[in-house]
């Protein structure tokens, strides 16, 4: 019986009952701002999503293909954490936020890694420092104004595309991007 539950999660075929955030309401509509070291017990909280609302109250929570993306506002910083498709948490982090989406602006086709990095040394690198050769080049930037940037990068580490999302906007909203 066991097997068949840990199964049925694997396809997908899991039937929780969620209440989406309401799509004309962003991040900074639906939560108060926590301090850091709230961020922090939330961003590392380990269990279910149940367990995690239980204890938590999720106050903002968006559905992205198969993934749910619970955020909480923090003063220059928000804690994201990601559930998949069966309420099973994935992974909970804190980004800093301090950049804009307007400092991205500049970046296009051919730019390089190093462009980026001097623009948010703090952005989320892992391709970096995984060790591993098959890890998606690519790199996430949070920014104050609402917007997580993925950048994709070919193998000699120049920019193939960029990808503008709301964080915490509205979720009906097509995301802009910009593929070079």
């Amino acid at each position: 019986m066991i097997f068949c539950l840990l199964c049925s999660c694997i396809k997908g075929d899991c039937n929780l009952e969620i209440k989406l955030s309401p799509a004309d309401k962003t991040l900074v509509d639906l939560s108060k701002t926590y301090d850091d070291s709230k961020l922090l017990e939330i961003s590392q909280f380990n269990g279910t999503m149940e367990e995690f609302n239980n204890k938590y109250s999720i106050e903002c929570i968006r559905q992205n293909d198969s993934f749910y993306r619970v955020s909480y506002l923090g003063n220059f910083s928000v804690a994201v954490i990601i559930f998949d498709d069966c309420g099973n948490k994935i992974l909970g982090n804190i980004y800093n936020t301090t950049k804009m989406k307007s400092d991205f602006e500049g970046l296009s086709a051919g730019c390089l890694l190093d462009d980026v990095q001097k623009i948010d040394s703090k952005g989320e690198y892992p391709f970096l420092y995984s060790g591993r050769v098959d890890t998606p080049k690519l790199s996430t930037h949070y920014t104050n104004d609402g917007y997580m940037i993925t950048i994709n990068y070919y193998n000699d580490n120049t920019i193939s595309g960029i990808h503008y999302d709301l964080i915490w906007g509205t979720q009906g909203a097509v995301p802009y991007i910009k593929w070079l």
